[in-house]
């Protein structure tokens, strides 16, 4: 039950061996994660477990079933929820593109990871549900995650080489797509976002104002929420008290922190209200949230 910064300055795996799987469990309940609209460096591979996934890719939401495959390049707007109250679990693969490189000179690194490094070649995002590779990607998936969590000897050479088909197979089908001006057009659009989510990140215990987040924006209030609206699907406020919740997730972890204090460094002065907001967005009080948390058995590497 993690919240996922909107920039990540974590490390994936290390420097020997930039990867890393994590088991997402977003299925509402004490051990639901949360993982708001953020970004990375690194390429992120995603394969739904069980149940179904609501992915948001940029200002596109995607409800995947048990199989279901996304595949996202560095620098993209993502975010994954439960679609409804029914099972929504799902491995996320994130690593650099490093761990594949070789000599500058190398055929593969000037055809295929230089591009795919540089945006002039991108992954494709969400792979249909009915197409013919769909289900070979999500067994790769899968095998590389599984090698990942349980490295057993020599695990290393079976996820490079699994990434090395999973690259080959999306040549095969021509999936992985070139820049275009309408991928510019929306790539700008993101960078916008990016800086308005930041900013609201950056300024969760203030008073925030729509008249601020549209100037960071620079644009008009009115042109702003419009905005806003078709980039998130939510209005400016629903999202900063997503945010704020989220934020006071991760806070009641700490066992020695008041609920008080949480909700006033949030902006809450009211913890009246902090604790009906709350409970809006996570279906239980902040201390059922807090007790439930302390229960819960060791968990796997999560977001």
């Amino acid at each position: 039950m993690e919240a996922v910064h909107l920039l990540e300055h974590r490390q994936h795996g290390d420097a020997t061996f930039h990867i890393q799987a994590y088991h997402v469990v977003l299925t509402p309940g004490p051990y639901q994660q949360t993982v708001n609209l953020h970004w990375h460096s690194e390429a992120e591979c995603i394969v739904v477990t069980k149940g179904r996934v609501c992915l948001q890719v940029g200002s596109r939401r995607h409800v995947l079933a048990e199989g279901g495959v996304a595949l996202m390049s560095g620098g993209e707007l993502h975010s994954m929820a439960a679609p409804d109250q029914g099972p929504s679990e799902c491995k996320a693969i994130v690593f650099g593109l490093d761990l594949l490189e070789g000599p500058s000179g190398d055929r593969v690194q000037q055809t295929y990871l230089a591009p795919l490094a540089s945006g002039k070649l991108r992954l494709p995002g969400v792979i249909p549900e009915h197409h013919p590779i769909r289900q070979e990607l999500a067994v790769l998936l899968n095998a590389i995650a599984r090698a990942l969590e349980d490295q057993p000897t020599g695990y290393e050479l079976r996820v490079k080489g699994g990434l090395y088909q999973l690259l080959a197979e999306l040549v095969d089908a021509r999936l992985l797509t070139e820049a275009s001006p309408r991928r510019e057009t929306d790539d700008r659009r993101a960078e916008i976002l990016k800086a308005v989510l930041t900013y609201i990140d950056e300024h969760l215990g203030e008073k925030l104002r729509l008249a601020d987040l549209a100037r960071v924006a620079n644009m008009s209030e009115g042109h702003f929420c419009r905005f806003f609206k078709e980039m998130t699907h939510r209005k400016p406020m629903q999202y900063v008290n997503e945010r704020r919740v989220a934020r006071a997730a991760e806070l009641l972890k700490d066992p020695n922190r008041s609920i008080t204090a949480i909700g006033m460094d949030l902006g809450y002065h009211d913890v009246s209200y902090f604790i009906k907001v709350f409970r809006s967005y996570k279906h239980c009080t902040p201390l059922a949230y807090r007790k439930a948390w302390l229960r819960r058995p060791a968990p796997r590497s999560t977001r």
